[in-house]
């Protein structure tokens, strides 16, 4: 049945889409005018609703960098990339979301139709219906790839919705551990694309918990999962306990706790967890990790058996890529067989998404500057207005971002100017040489005027990495 149109429900939403540059922090509306003081006057607040925010420079030029560089190494893997609308029909997400609660949804009425939708919580089951209602004639394996926003419900008491930029891949349509190491070789590829030095990909095998798990009542799970993941015994135990679950599947989930750690754990595991489905399950992972071994990623794996968060969605191996910095994963993925089933289309499927934000705040956790391909960006001071322009002009012509700064003409303002907007360095022109100020640390080379090959050779010095640890 379809709900009654509503003007106030779409109002909201619409209010909620729009991304005006507005401050995310307003102390002070003296600046913002008469409607800064109106809205002061009526308790109305200039700052964004919780849990969103804005992006601001120079932290938006970065994180487009961040993101072009991640789509070019999915899309040099056959990845092709699809674009999905912020909100869907409720039918769809909640078709494609069976681990989701109903009520974490942002929920409003689309006036067109008086159809139920919501903000998107996730874009695989998206990708899912593209693939099964419009590119189900395609032969397989579909490869995509994606970029977006979606909006989910924090956990913990004081919970509000946040909006989240992932970037992702999906390979459906291939069934064997051969898709699952290309998978986790994508995002190691990524992120050594993206100059992250150090970041480690944690391994699970969801079936050996989700085999234990569906002997319980469903009301357990998510508690019970959340326990393993934190590797709580006492209040995994306690659970169990209350719950007067038969000492066999208590003692298996308790067991699980114990495997995490470096690769040995996987032959651990297998002397030790004797049941059929987690003998399978432990095979299947062992020759994903002989498979990444052969690549080279030997290194960079772990294992993590107790993790079973993702047991109501994920059906075989899923991993998570940590780095430090966020305290929480920068990617996830995994296998997700049953998905594409939900849109009367059975095919396997694996995928996983970075979180664009958590991998950004990584990268600068790790000292990492301007990304690969991010463009030299100089403000010119100095000189005549017609020296300037023209300096500009020609920088402009060479992909290199060239702001003119008229009004400034010593070096403290211009090097204030460019550390604010985060220019990589400032160009004074004077009547005998063009100073080159790098931004961060007003290190200066001496170039020769009109000599742009002087100037272009100078990226990698102005973009050198300098260690900062705030989250911006």
């Amino acid at each position: 049945m379809k709900a009654p149109r509503t003007t106030r429900a779409t109002q909201t939403v619409a209010a909620e889409l729009a991304e005006v540059a507005l401050p995310t922090e307003t102390t002070d509306l003296g600046g913002a005018g008469a409607l800064g003081r109106s809205l002061a006057a009526h308790g109305t607040s200039l700052r964004t609703p919780k849990g969103m925010g804005d992006l601001l420079p120079p932290e938006a030029n970065a994180r487009r960098t961040l993101t072009r560089v991640v789509l070019e190494t999915f899309e040099l893997s056959g990845y092709d990339l699809v674009t999905t609308p912020l909100f869907e029909h409720a039918a769809v997400v909640e078709r494609g979301s069976e681990s989701l609660d109903p009520r974490d949804l942002l929920r409003f009425v689309e006036p067109e139709s008086g159809e139920v939708a919501v903000l998107r919580p996730d874009i695989t089951p998206q990708i899912a219906r593209v693939i099964a209602t419009r590119m189900s004639g395609h032969p397989a394996p579909w490869r995509l790839c994606y970029e977006g926003r979606v909006i989910r419900r924090r956990r913990g008491r004081a919970r509000s919705h946040q909006q989240i930029t992932q970037a992702g891949v999906e390979c459906v349509g291939i069934a064997g551990p051969e898709a699952d190491t290309e998978i986790v070789l994508l995002a190691n590829r990524a992120c050594e694309d993206a100059k992250l030095p150090e970041f480690r990909i944690e391994l699970s095998q969801v079936t050996i918990a989700q085999s234990v798990l569906e002997t319980l009542p469903q009301v357990l799970h998510v508690p019970v999962s959340e326990a393993l993941a934190r590797k709580d015994q006492a209040a995994l135990e306690s659970l169990l306990r209350e719950a007067k679950i038969p000492f066999a599947a208590a003692d298996k989930l308790l067991a699980l706790t114990e495997y995490y750690g470096d690769l040995d754990v996987i032959a651990q595991a297998r002397r030790a967890l004797r049941w059929p489905a987690a003998q399978a399950a432990l095979a299947n992972l062992a020759e994903i990790v002989e498979r990444l071994s052969k690549l080279g990623l030997e290194h960079r794996l772990g294992v993590d058996l107790s993790d079973a968060r993702g047991a109501a969605y994920y059906t075989g191996m899923s991993f998570a890529v940590l780095a430090a910095g966020p305290g929480e994963p920068i990617g996830m993925g995994g296998r997700y067989d049953r998905l594409l089933r939900r849109f009367g289309m059975d095919q396997p499927a694996t995928g996983f998404a970075f979180d664009l934000e958590n991998l950004q705040w990584a990268l600068r956790e790790a000292g990492v500057g301007a990304l690969v391909g991010a463009p030299l960006r100089l403000a010119i001071a100095g000189g005549t207005e017609a020296q300037r322009d023209a300096l500009a002009t020609q920088l402009r012509q060479r992909r290199i971002v060239a702001a003119t700064l008229p009004d400034h003409s010593d070096e403290r303002t211009c090097l204030a100017f460019a550390r604010a907007w985060g220019y990589d360095g400032t160009l004074v022109l004077t009547r005998t040489a063009v100073r080159f100020l790098r931004a961060r640390d007003a290190a200066e080379k001496v170039v020769k005027p009109g000599d742009l090959a002087a100037i272009i050779a100078l990226q990698a010095w102005a973009q050198l990495s300098t260690k900062t640890s705030t989250k911006g």
